[in-house]
């Protein structure tokens, strides 16, 4: 099997967006929304957002031709290149508005609790750290077959070629933390979230990972 690995592109992120819809669905609860609405669309290009505005570094991986896996990350003081892909965030606004009632409020709970609990678990933190791991995720194509490895290998050249000598990433109880910590990241803070549904209430577990390069 060939895998190229090439730098990201503007033509790659519907199929990104849907990496990480496949990657976070079951940690972020995604099932509970209508998939095929214009406000789930919406809400995944927020969410594909996060990862991009401060990401300076994005390569994907290609297999016969269809990307199956994508790696971003951030070397601090260099350009934020991806900010400019972003679609107008006025069009997302209006299609997250059309969410019914009970929806709008499952994501606004979902986001705000988790900014709220990453900006207590980085605070006093992030400052120390010269870059960051934003994003690693895998089709179910890709799983097994190395490609996370090499999407983390090609993210440790790039944190070499800026000298960066410290990254961290943000993961929760939901992820592959396994993964991560077969390649040398140390879990260094948790904190637990708790998230009030309308279905009712759920808890996750957010960590810190660091890794010195």
């Amino acid at each position: 099997m060939d895998v190229i690995i090439r730098d990201l592109e503007e033509k790659d992120l519907p199929t990104l967006k849907a990496l990480i819809a496949e990657a976070f669905g079951e940690g972020w609860n995604l099932g509970r929304f209508d998939q095929k609405a214009d406000y789930f669309q919406a809400l995944l290009e927020v969410y594909q957002s996060i990862f991009l505005n401060s990401s300076t570094f994005g390569r994907v991986a290609v297999v016969g031709e269809k990307v199956v896996g994508a790696v971003l990350a951030s070397a601090r003081g260099e350009a934020e290149i991806f900010r400019r892909l972003q679609k107008d965030i006025a069009a997302n606004t209006l299609a997250l508005l059309t969410a019914p009632e009970d929806a709008r409020k499952d994501m606004v709970e979902h986001l705000s609790i988790s900014f709220q609990t990453i900006g207590q678990l980085l605070e006093n933190r992030a400052d120390t750290y010269d870059g960051s791991l934003e994003l690693i995720a895998l089709s179910q194509q890709a799983q097994g077959l190395k490609i996370g490895k090499m999407l983390w290998e090609e993210a440790v050249g790039y944190f070499h070629s800026k000298h960066v000598s410290s990254i961290y990433l943000i993961a929760d109880s939901a992820c592959n933390v396994g993964f991560y910590e077969s390649n040398g990241f140390s879990r260094v803070a948790e904190k637990e979230a708790l998230y009030s549904y309308t279905a009712g209430q759920k808890k996750a577990k957010v960590f810190v990972y660091e890794y010195r390069c």
